[in-house]
Order: C-alpha cells, then sequence, then structure tokens
C-alpha cells in the first residue's frame, strides 16, 4: 500500500506527518515500511539518518526520488508492506508522479487563509490524477491547530473551505505542540516519545481514519462496479 503526504503549501507539517505515520505502520501494525523523499529539502532523509544513529529506535529505510517517479515507486510498492511518501510544498512532478499510484492521499493544510488560497489548484491537481487513479483516497487534513478554544472556529472555517470544494477533510486535526518538533529532531515520533501523549493520539488518529475512510470508499466503488455490471 502506498500513502502520499503532499500538498502545494510548505510548512504545514507534511515531514512530520509522514514520519509519524511511517513509524506507526513500522511498530503499531509491525508492517515493513519504505519512506520516499522527494523533497530536496531533504527533512526526512535527516530525520531517518538521524534514527538509524540510534540503536534502540527500529530501523525504516528512507530513499531520495525526484522527478518522474511513477515506475520506481510501482516497483517498490511489490517489495514492502507499506511505502510512505513525503513530497515537498509544490506542485512538480514528483507530486503528480505520486499521485497517479498512491492508494491514500493526505493533504495537510494550516488553518491560514496562504494555506486554503491551494485549495483550489490541489482539487484540480486530485480531479486530473484520479482519472488515471480512480480508487486514489485523498483527503485534506488540518493541522498545527491553535489550542485556545476562542480560535476554534478557525479549525471549523477550515474545514468547510475545503468541503466547498468537495474535497474530503478529515475529522482528526494535529494541534501545534513541542513534541512534534523535538521528536523529530531526535529522529523520533511522537508515539515514541510519549506514547500516551496528545499528539501520539493525533496521529494514530489521522491514520486510522485516512485508511478506514479508504475502505469504505474502496466498498462503495465495488459495489457501484458490481451494480453497473447488473444493469
Amino acid at each position: 500500500m502506498m500513502i502520499l503526504v503532499g500538498g502545494e503549501k510548505g510548512g504545514s507539517g507534511k515531514s512530520c506527518l509522514a514520519q509519524n505515520i511511517a513509524v506507526y505502520l513500522r511498530c503499531e501494525k509491525k508492517a515493513s515500511v519504505l519512506m520516499v523523499d522527494c523533497d530536496p529539502q531533504r527533512t526526512t532523509s535527516d530525520w531517518a539518518q538521524e534514527r538509524s544513529s540510534n540503536d534502540e529506535l527500529p530501523s525504516i529505510t528512507c530513499i531520495q526520488l525526484y522527478g518522474k517517479i511513477r515506475n520506481e515507486l510501482l516497483s517498490l510498492k511489490e517489495r514492502y508492506d507499506y511505502v510512505v511518501i513525503d513530497c515537498g510544498g509544490q506542485d512538480n512532478l514528483a507530486l503528480r508522479s505520486s499521485m497517479a499510484v498512491a492508494d491514500h492521499i493526505l493533504i495537510p493544510l494550516r488553518p491560514k487563509r496562504r494555506d486554503l488560497k491551494t485549495v483550489p489548484h490541489m482539487e484540480d491537481v486530485l480531479s486530473t490524477c484520479k482519472m488515471v487513479n480512480p480508487r486514489m483516497n485523498a483527503a485534506f487534513v488540518i493541522t498545527q491547530c491553535p489550542s485556545l478554544p476562542s480560535l476554534a472556529p478557525r479549525i471549523l472555517e477550515a474545514k468547510e473551505v475545503c468541503r466547498s470544494f468537495e474535497v474530503p477533510v478529515l475529522n482528526s486535526v494535529t494541534f501545534s505542540r513541542n513534541m512534534y518538533d523535538d521528536s523529530e529532531e531526535s529522529g523520533r515520533s511522537v508515539l515514541e516519545s510519549e506514547s500516551k501523549g496528545k499528539a501520539a493520539v493525533e496521529i494514530r488518529s489521522i491514520i486510522e481514519e485516512l485508511l478506514a475512510r479508504g475502505k469504505g470508499e474502496q466498498h462503495e466503488s465495488d459495489q457501484s462496479v458490481s451494480l453497473h455490471a447488473v444493469g
């Protein structure tokens, strides 16, 4: 199975989400996991290198791929239970190549106007890629949310913007927490730094909701094909 974490807007926590999802699959699902870093900034590659220096942490292989990577991804998909792709904050060949073959696509957005301005373009990109990958399960996720109750409307408004373009948005969110940065700097996941902490709960909720949503869409798709064949 292939999970892509990507989008057009930088700074929304794509690398952080990809890393934590990979650890969740590796450690809690006991799966074989490969990370693919498509970001020239090498954030995830540096994280994986830091992680490999700690013998107490389960190793996660990370490679770098750029440009037209569709065929490479399809080949790698056959060798691992999960391939988790971290794409940088821009619309490029690597992002579109990944979208063309990914099973699940997660697009992080902060509840900020400059992030939400990218929603129409990302909806266009998703629509284009869905023509070659009709079974892909794509959703936005709101990240780095403010924790003050008085700012909760920002989160709701951000979700409504996504829904207005008929793009699903997860119920689960992440909040701004130092735990994310502290864990990343040490090559860890929040699941390892504080397994029962609030950040860990957020990560589990996001990946489990995304995968469950994918199963639901697959069931609906199969039913639609079956009914069409009968008709």
